[in-house]
């Protein structure tokens, strides 16, 4: 099972390991890119099919896990390095599960409502999800506020639009910035990887508080 940083923070994707992951992908950055989002979607369908509730987060958890271990120098010895990502996939389900044993688990302990019609285990589920939610979206608008103009401009237009409008819209925007389509693929994905950073820094200052 993986660990998680000595300092207890959760350890974020940094480009510096993004680029790392990539470059063990392969050393085309075209292929690169495309057998990352092969295996991005791989492991969302792996997650989904097996009743996980979250499978985009246990897609980012799962790469950023491998990622760390390819900075820490692990090589990936497999013709296929899906199969690398769908071990370190299991671990992470099984600490999806375990999460939620816990949380049924700790609702035996809750005082029972006076109002039958209450259930105190979702009322502090719900109360405790507004409260992070709203720390998150201020990070959010105060990191947004942090991009550079055309980054923020280029996130905002690969993100719009649905289905076969929006691979349409990113193959223009593609050809408007002369790139491969994955090299615009990898662009915005560095993008997100630094607002999220962003945002996981701000959150934890703000739990500390």
């Amino acid at each position: 099972m993986d660990q998680q940083p000595a300092s207890g923070k959760k350890w974020a994707l940094t480009r510096e390991a993004l680029d790392v992951l990539l470059a063990r992908l392969d050393a085309d950055r075209e292929l690169a890119g495309a057998k990352y989002e092969e295996i991005r979607q791989r492991l969302m369908k792996f997650f989904s099919w097996r009743g996980c509730t979250s499978p985009e987060a246990c897609t980012d958890d799962t790469i950023d896990r491998v990622a760390r271990r390819i900075l820490q120098g692990t090589q990936l010895l497999v013709k296929d390095p899906y199969l690398y990502f769908h071990g370190v996939a299991l671990n992470v389900l099984r600490e999806y599960w375990k999460e939620a044993e816990r949380g049924v688990e700790s609702f035996a302990d809750l005082p029972l409502s006076e109002d039958p019609a209450e259930n105190p285990f979702q009322t502090r589920l719900r109360e405790e999800g507004e409260r992070e939610m709203e720390q998150r979206l201020e990070c959010m608008k105060l990191c947004i506020d942090e991009l550079a103009p055309e980054n923020l401009s280029l996130i905002n237009e690969y993100h719009q639009g649905e289905k076969r409008e929006k691979i349409e819209r990113r193959r223009r925007l593609a050809r408007r910035l002369d790139i491969p389509l994955n090299a615009l693929r990898i662009r915005a994905y560095r993008i997100r990887v630094e607002l999220e950073s962003c945002i996981e820094r701000c959150a934890g200052r703000k739990n500390r508080k």
